[in-house]
């Protein structure tokens, strides 16, 4: 569990183009300590799962177990232009339809799109 936990954190440091130091930065923790917490070697508290919701703007359901909700997408969207939003907005739209439409595929698809959205933009 704490290694998926770890891999949702350190994606949205990532995310958001921050360093492990300037993300334990916002959140009170040292560089070394996120960097446990990005391993999975580091269980996390409630006041640090606190700490990573209000820096990033996702719910503790997005942390701990990976639940997406409309807050969550809200926040992957700060800080972009009224345009790029749009365009994100309309991605996801078309991804959606995607995902709709190739019934027992669904897993499959993700992983092929996150990977290629990971290969084209990191």
């Amino acid at each position: 569990m704490w290694a998926q936990v770890g891999q949702r954190v350190e994606r949205l440091r990532k995310d958001r183009k921050l360093s492990r130091a300037q993300f334990g930065k916002m959140i009170g923790l040292s560089e070394q300590y996120v960097g446990k917490i990005e391993r999975g070697s580091q269980s996390l508290s409630g006041v640090t799962i606190a700490k990573i919701c209000n820096a990033t703007g996702v719910s503790s359901d997005y942390i701990l177990f990976g639940i997406i909700d409309a807050a969550d997408v809200a926040a992957a969207l700060s800080g972009l232009s009224r345009e790029q939003i749009k365009i994100a907005l309309d991605i996801l739209g078309r991804l959606a339809q995607l995902i709709n439409t190739e019934n027992g595929n669904n897993v499959l698809i993700q992983e092929v799109l996150h990977q290629q959205l990971h290969n084209n933009f990191v």
